[in-house]
């Protein structure tokens, strides 16, 4: 009988950046979601509601990862272009390699951390996947 398999948190993660080549410590990744656009088809003698149809192409949102803030390395610079890893903990069970999450992108906004007595540097970076090389995702094995 194969195993169940079991949920996971998201404890282990980490995102490569292959041009600028950091090594911050990621403390969050909002992952991206993929949508479709849908057109508004609705015309004057549409009665109901709004009538749509699919989009041609599909986006991808943004991901954003929140990491500890380093002073010796800074923050990437908005508009390079990186080839983006993902990299998700190893599931439980049988699993030897870590799924990931892998393309190209450009920084599209980086946020400096706030600064307060007994408080962590917390920044974020965050990307736009350009369609180069969409997101592929690589599952574990």
């Amino acid at each position: 009988m194969p195993a169940t398999p079991v949920p996971d948190t998201g404890h282990g993660a980490s995102v490569t950046f292959a041009t600028t080549g950091g090594t911050w410590k990621a403390r969050k990744i909002t992952m991206p979601e993929r949508r479709l656009p849908m057109v508004d088809t609705t015309y004057m003698a549409t009665t109901t509601m709004r009538t749509v149809m699919a989009g041609d192409l599909s986006e991808f949102s943004n991901p954003v990862v929140e990491i500890l803030f380093q002073g010796t390395q800074g923050l990437p610079a908005v508009g390079t272009s990186e080839s983006i890893t993902i990299t998700l903990p190893i599931p439980g069970g049988s699993a030897v390699t870590a799924p990931t999450l892998a393309g190209t992108g450009i920084i599209s906004r980086v946020k400096y951390p706030s600064l307060e007595t007994n408080t962590l540097q917390i920044a974020e970076i965050e990307w736009t996947y350009d369609g180069a090389t969409p997101p592929a995702w690589t599952a574990a094995t």
